[in-house]
């Protein structure tokens, strides 16, 4: 991938949109095709663009609202790798406030919104977003999908090992 300066961008961005309702409901899209499943409101950085503005662009053409940078806050970060072994980043943002009522916009690629409880997601939803979710619900900032295990605790952290104790 190459952004506007002609400069190689190593991994792919997707920026998710997640817009909470004090009842617990988040809202969820999904495409035309009756088996595509539910996701967040996301879209691919473009090169050139910065989050924030990914953010608003999407609050705008794809689901029909509109917020300002002030009401965007970073949520979550995913790295996640896929099965055919492509992996991307994924920056979750909440928005805190927007205005109207969110309807499929001018994207293409979704034709259905939908508000779900938290606690009764839909089976359809995507793995990268059920986790990015729960993670968000537990203050966790980051996660890792997709990889092997041992690659990710190859480093002992230092709390689970007995005995270890922090050196100043």
């Amino acid at each position: 991938m190459v952004n506007d300066a002609g400069l190689s961008m190593g991994l792919p961005v997707d920026v998710h949109v997640l817009m909470w309702r004090v009842d617990g409901s988040v809202l969820l899209c999904r495409a035309t095709e009756s088996d595509s499943p539910w996701r967040l409101p996301w879209s691919e950085l473009d090169g050139g663009e910065p989050a924030i503005e990914a953010v608003l662009r999407i609050a705008d053409e794809t689901l029909s609202v509109m917020t300002m940078a002030a009401h965007v806050w970073l949520a979550h970060v995913a790295h996640h790798r896929f099965i055919g072994g492509g992996e991307r980043l994924g920056l979750f943002f909440r928005l805190t406030h927007w205005s109207g009522m969110p309807t499929p916009g001018t994207d293409p690629q979704v034709s259905r919104l939908q508000w779900h409880h938290l606690n009764a997601l839909p089976e359809s939803l995507a793995a990268l977003d059920r986790e990015a979710l729960a993670r968000w619900q537990d203050n966790d900032m980051y996660s890792e999908l997709g990889w092997n295990p041992q690659r990710v605790c190859a480093v002992p952290r230092l709390r689970g090992i007995a005995g270890a104790r922090a050196s100043s």
